[in-house]
């Protein structure tokens, strides 16, 4: 009978040892996104503006300062998960579409796409908190023009 080597007997021996890639703890999966948007109607005839978008009106008065007054028409919000969309409703059937593209970086910011009428995808970087208006070229039969201001903050998931 032929002797084995010893070094065949210690690894028949050994336990089995598992392959494959490294165990690591499991990530938390990121947290959505609250978005609120904010639809705010444009004027150029009432000179009518609510007292909460003072700053906004101001703003949006020096690229477009054929606006003399501004009225909120809907305050809409939803979580949104990173990578996902949600529409949200216009007036006169028109849609915001906005899309969590990243999450918050290390810079404190948010990566949204929106798509509003009459505009191609707008994507940006936002911080967290703070409001980012866009006009879009869409005038309601009212003569109005439909502004979009959107907000996004990480959230909880509501």
């Amino acid at each position: 009978m032929a002797r084995l080597p010893l070094w065949l007997l210690v690894l028949a021996s050994a336990p089995a040892i598992a392959c494959g890639p490294p165990q690591t703890e499991p990530k938390e999966a990121p947290k959505p996104v609250r978005v609120t948007v904010v639809v705010v109607l444009a004027s150029e005839e009432d000179e009518t503006t609510n007292p909460k978008l003072a700053t906004l009106a101001k703003e949006v008065r020096k690229r477009n300062d054929e606006f003399v007054g501004f009225r909120i028409a809907a305050t809409l919000d939803k979580s949104i998960a990173i990578g996902k969309s949600h529409t949200f409703e216009l007036p006169e059937k028109q849609e915001a579409r906005v899309t969590v593209a990243q999450g918050l970086d290390q810079d404190g910011r948010i990566e949204i796409t929106v798509r509003l009428p009459g505009l191609d995808d707008v994507t940006y970087s936002c911080i967290c908190g703070k409001f980012f208006p866009i006009v879009t070229p869409y005038k309601l039969e009212s003569g109005e023009t439909v502004l979009v201001a959107i907000l996004a903050k990480p959230c909880t998931g509501k």
